[in-house]
């Protein structure tokens, strides 16, 4: 006789489950979505069989099985691929739910977003690395939602982030004056002598350093 779902789930949840036992429950449970859902997460169940199920799975639950470390790697990527596919037809309030959930890995493939209130979600996303804000600033196509949506975080406060900001062309006045604190001086002379430096931008890195007060010499863009 078959175990009542919850008495499976604890079992999965145990160490110890042979192959033979996954699928004997794969067997016996195969309608039966919560099973199926940690089935798939479990390192020693056949991928065959994962697959399948992976399709079947709510976008929320794609989620969950990519932020599962113990889930088999090749799974986790097929839920990743699978969950791009599903975002495009997602409205936009569940698309800004299950960003805010989102692993590293996967705010990665969302780089090209252009959506002001989605990109804001990635970056206020605590699972946001420094890499994927980077990736942003660096994509050849337009970025000014982009940095509006940066605006209204603390990553321009990342000195590596000031520094790649710093190099972008396109960045807007707006932003170049918030990073003038975060970079480094040579960051800072090197805007500054650039001939596509905003003077507004070049008046205010000189007054920022005039005013910084170090015990070292007076340091001067000129």
């Amino acid at each position: 006789m078959a175990l009542p779902p919850l008495t499976v789930i604890k079992k999965l949840q145990s160490a110890g489950v042979s192959q033979e036992e996954l699928e004997d429950i794969y067997r016996q449970h195969k309608n039966e979505y919560r099973i199926l859902l940690h089935l798939a997460q479990h390192p020693k169940f056949p991928q065959s069989l994962s697959l399948g199920i992976i399709s079947k799975l709510f976008a929320v639950d794609l989620v969950r099985v990519i932020k599962n470390v113990k889930a088999n790697p090749f799974i986790r990527k097929k839920a990743e691929l699978e969950f791009s596919q599903r975002y495009k037809r997602l409205a936009l309030g569940e698309k800004i739910s299950l960003l805010k959930m989102a692993p590293n890995s996967l705010l990665l493939t969302f780089i090209e977003e252009n959506q002001p209130q989605l990109i804001q979600t990635i970056l206020q996303n605590a699972n946001c690395s420094e890499d994927v804000v980077l990736r942003f600033v660096n994509r050849a196509t337009e970025r000014y939602n982009f940095y509006s949506a940066l605006d209204a975080t603390q990553w321009h406060q990342n000195p590596v982030v000031a520094e790649a900001v710093a190099h972008d062309r396109d960045a807007p006045i707006k932003i170049l004056l918030k990073i003038i604190p975060y970079l480094g001086l040579s960051g800072l002379q090197k805007l500054f002598r650039d001939d596509n430096t905003h003077q507004a931008v070049r008046d205010h890195i000189k007054t920022f350093l005039e005013r910084r007060k170090a015990g070292s010499e007076p340091r001067s863009c000129n």
